[in-house]
């Protein structure tokens, strides 16, 4: 109970009354402050994480066809290769370094490849390059005793019997220390053919050339050993009998022949081709021509015709004409049809 005494405050006292609205302000500035952090914070965040994830866009690409006449030839696209023709490839829009081989032949070509679109390229026999001639030769050397050493100019090229390829046209002073003899030789090598230098025990050789003519290739052995094929010019041989086996594995023929050879002449074999029968006929029938030689008309049996490749010319009235080439062989019975009628 408060008396009726004078309550009376001193000039240090004082107190201080807050409207409660203003309460309320104080409070909530620490809230909003620390929402305000927090969405700066994952806007950050977003950003970082958004561009550590973005996937890298893929680049343009195009397809591209390579085709040529014989399939089988080796494809390479910028230095890689990428496998044989025909041949279908997924690469970069712009340009490429093609590069198509068959065998000694290669074609070089810029291909431009279009975004979406696919470029093909067919080429042609004509547009593959020729095959280099040979610039190089070769030089078979045996003695009747083997073992010795051999050295083509000056460097040392192995033991008997070898054969050194290689060797590039024109004169090469061979020695060869067999036993204690030693030979010393000068030999003519042609590009593309192989010398052969054969030493007796006495050191004494002559040498002639053998040509050789067919009308398809045959390679010649004398006994194990091949010394040359039809396909070069001359074979160089030591004079005197020699007897050589004819082999032509495409259409299954051997022969075997005794040639002279003729001490520094050129001794020429001509190889004539057996004939073997062949059944030729059509359908329904025609008229038949052989490398230009009317032959009648189908069915034609056991004409005989001589090993290898011959251009078959059939001819109807009404059907018009159709050429086929047909490779004549003695691994089995040669039969030719056609069907006119079909195209």
């Amino acid at each position: 109970m408060v008396d009726d005494a004078t309550l009376e405050f001193s000039e240090e006292t004082s107190v201080a009354v807050t409207h409660p609205d203003s309460l309320n302000a104080l409070f909530r500035r620490p809230a909003q402050i620390l929402a305000v952090t927090l969405l700066i914070t994952g806007m950050g965040a977003a950003v970082y994480w958004a561009d550590r994830l973005k996937v890298p866009t893929a680049p343009p690409t195009g397809s591209l066809r390579i085709e040529t006449d014989s399939p089988g030839a080796e494809v390479r696209v910028d230095g890689s290769v990428r496998g044989k023709t025909p041949l279908s490839l997924t690469l970069t829009a712009g340009k490429h370094d093609v590069v198509v081989q068959f065998g000694s032949t290669v074609k070089q070509l810029p291909v431009m490849v279009t975004t979406g679109e696919v470029a093909v390229h067919h080429i042609t026999a004509t547009e593959m390059p020729a095959p280099a001639p040979a610039v190089v030769g070769s030089l078979s050397v045996s003695t009747d005793t083997p073992g010795g050493q051999v050295s083509i100019d000056g460097e040392d090229r192995g033991a008997l019997p070898l054969t050194v390829r290689n060797l590039a046209p024109g004169q090469h002073r061979v020695v060869v220390k067999s036993g204690a003899a030693t030979y010393t030789r000068t030999v003519s090598i042609e590009a593309g053919s192989t010398a052969s230098l054969v030493l007796s025990g006495n050191g004494v050789a002559t040498w002639g050339w053998l040509s050789v003519t067919s009308p398809i290739a045959v390679q010649l052995y004398e006994g194990e050993r091949l010394i040359g094929t039809s396909d070069i010019d001359r074979i160089m041989l030591p004079g005197g009998d020699h007897e050589l086996d004819l082999v032509a594995e495409s259409v299954g023929y051997r022969a075997a022949r005794r040639v002279k050879v003729a001490a520094s002449q050129t001794t020429t074999l001509t190889v004539d081709m057996p004939k073997t029968p062949v059944s030729i006929n059509a359908i329904p029938w025609a008229e038949v021509t052989i490398d230009g030689t009317r032959l009648g008309e189908t069915p034609l049996a056991n004409v005989s015709i001589a090993l290898g490749s011959h251009e078959i010319v059939f001819r109807h009235p009404q059907l018009g004409e159709r050429r086929l080439t047909s490779v004549i062989t003695l691994k089995g019975a040669n039969r030719v049809s056609i069907d006119m009628r079909s195209r």
